[in-house]
């Protein structure tokens, strides 16, 4: 039992990797192959389009292809993510229970994204409001649930990411207009501070060497 348990605990810090790695290649890629795309002037979803394209999912060629397909390839390998989250019972805490079902909305709604490109519209953007504004609560919630599991100084690390990646959500509430931050700059910084926490606690799985202590200090988080 202990043993696949262990093993439970490794094979789950390795879906979340897996998962940064689809996102952050696939994404790179098609960045790469759009060259008229800007930082400053675009959203990444506009890689995959525009509103009313045809086909959907290939607005803008190879690239879109490969936005939409990193997008849900992530999403999918994000969601068995956090269903073992859960299986391996990871979070025992009330609030760790919120945050795994934060974290499995928010990998929802980034394969959603992918499924549902900008060239349909309305549904797309809808998927990306939950996306983005799921990611800072998901990242509160998932930083103190390692901090009780692997200490405070993590937990410190964590929420300097997550203080990180409310910096271009408050200036999309408060500051739309401002040039540059609340576009694909904003969107990469929390998206970057959400894959970051994501392989920091798979690292931290993939590494875990003693079950009983990992079993002993979620038990005090209760």
């Amino acid at each position: 039992m202990k043993l696949k348990y262990w093993t439970s605990l490794k094979i789950c810090g390795l879906f979340g990797i897996i998962s940064t790695i689809i996102f952050f290649i696939f994404i790179g890629l098609a960045i790469w192959l759009s060259p008229w795309f800007s930082w400053t002037d675009h959203f990444i979803s506009d890689i995959a389009g525009s509103l009313g394209d045809r086909p959907i999912w290939a607005g803008r060629g190879i690239a879109s292809i490969l936005l939409n397909s990193g997008l849900i390839l992530a999403g999918l390998v994000g969601i068995i993510f956090a269903v073992m989250i859960e299986k391996i019972k990871l979070f025992q805490s009330y609030l760790g229970k919120i945050g795994i079902y934060v974290l499995f909305v928010d990998m929802s709604a980034l394969l959603g994204v992918g499924v549902f490109p900008i060239t349909l519209g309305t549904i797309h953007y809808g998927l990306s409001i939950v996306l983005f504004c799921f990611i800072p609560i998901c990242l509160y919630i998932v930083a103190h649930e390692i901090g009780e599991l692997y200490g405070k100084k993590l937990w410190f690390i964590l929420n300097l990411i997550l203080v990180i990646s409310l910096i271009p959500a408050c200036i999309l509430i408060f500051l739309p207009n401002l040039v540059g931050l609340t576009k694909a700059i904003g969107e990469m910084v929390m998206l970057f501070s959400f894959y970051l926490t994501i392989i920091i606690l798979g690292i931290k799985l993939i590494k875990t060497t003693s079950v009983e202590k990992l079993k002993d200090s979620y038990k005090k988080a209760i």
